[in-house]
């Protein structure tokens, strides 16, 4: 019964903790490369990923067989972008990474507490929804 009744959510809630962590291991990069002459700062698309993994994008995927490779392990290129100079060697700006850092540390921690409140209300459906008043 959970894995129907969560199947959905759990790999919805999956997809969107591990392309955070993708996210957060790219921008953590750009980071690190601030002063690195040349280097251009990359992202990862978080949006456009999880509509099409939702079946919203351009492309939807659909495996018809269980030996088709699932939409999950299809790993997400970091894109370079570009943006105009910023006074460093390169087109990252350090406020502007850790700004975006933070932002995708607390979408990470908010995926996270409302995974933990749907595990809640499971919880207290299971254990009061069988007691009698």
């Amino acid at each position: 019964m959970f894995g129907k009744l969560w199947a959905k959510t759990w790999a919805v809630v999956s997809e969107s903790l591990r392309l955070r962590t993708l996210r957060h291991e790219v921008l953590a990069s750009n980071v690190a490369n601030v002063d690195t002459p040349g280097y251009r700062r990359k992202d990862i698309p978080f949006r456009k990923l999880m509509e099409a993994y939702l079946g919203e994008g351009e492309l939807p995927l659909k495996r018809t067989r269980k030996r088709h490779l699932s939409r999950a392990k299809i790993p997400p290129e970091p894109q370079a972008l570009e943006a105009p100079e910023t006074g460093t060697p390169n087109n990252v700006s350090l406020e502007e990474e850790m700004s975006r850092l933070m932002e995708n540390h607390l979408l990470y921690q908010a995926t996270l507490q409302a995974l933990k409140k749907e595990i809640e209300m499971l919880r207290e459906a299971i254990t009061e929804g069988g007691k009698q008043a």
